[in-house]
């Protein structure tokens, strides 16, 4: 089947270069915490991700600030993905945690990272920096129409398991609630797509009625 969200050429070494400029940052060398890297890589190739894969991890480090924590946690936040559990971001933190344990990172730098990753459960913070975070997580919403109704079908995909009518109440549901919020971009630098979000939002809402 075919993967609309893939890496473009060169994007896992440029990944995982961008792995190794951090944790040298960081004062770790990449050469002894292979095994860290390769986790991650696995996970993010897993067969049930269409989406939620390394093609979005490269984007949403391409939308943030190369600070350490918020790179961390664009690693770790979607690295336990099960479309049939509703557990994932604190799975994703959890795993944050322990590999960063091990990795030797000063424990306030931790905590922040699995703070970041634990907001991705609801996407909203008082924080800047964490609503930056979240706003990039969430930048596909305002995508063109076009690479807007190809996340849409990869959304579907990921949860294939689901009959038809769940699925399309459930996702019905979790439009409603972006809608139903007064902003869905809490920073500046996403303002611009706040409409355009809105727009393909309820698109795609008005599919899942008709379709119901």
């Amino acid at each position: 089947m075919r993967r609309e969200f893939q890496l473009s050429n060169g994007g896992r070494q440029r990944l995982i270069g961008r792995w190794n400029a951090l944790l040298i940052s960081l004062g770790l060398d990449p050469d002894q915490h292979f095994s860290v890297l390769d986790d991650l890589l696995i996970r993010y190739t897993e067969p049930q991700r269409y989406y939620h894969n390394l093609a979005h991890l490269e984007a949403l480090l391409a939308l943030l600030p190369a600070q350490p924590h918020l790179e961390l946690a664009a690693w770790f936040h979607d690295a336990v993905y099960d479309p049939t559990r509703t557990d994932n971001e604190l799975q994703s933190a959890r795993l944050a945690e322990q590999s960063l344990q091990r990795l030797g990172v000063a424990p306030a730098l931790i905590q922040r990272v699995v703070g970041l990753i634990l907001a991705t459960q609801h996407h909203r913070s008082d924080d800047l920096e964490t609503a930056l975070f979240l706003d990039a997580d969430l930048s596909i919403l305002g995508a063109e129409a076009r690479t807007y109704r190809a996340y849409a079908r990869a959304v579907r995909l990921e949860y294939a398991w689901l009959p038809e009518a769940v699925f399309r109440e459930r996702r019905a549901g979790v439009i409603r609630q972006f809608l139903s919020r007064e902003r869905i971009y809490q920073t500046a630098g996403f303002a611009g797509l706040e409409r355009p979000a809105r727009d393909n939002l309820q698109g795609e809402l008005e599919t899942l009625v008709r379709s119901s």
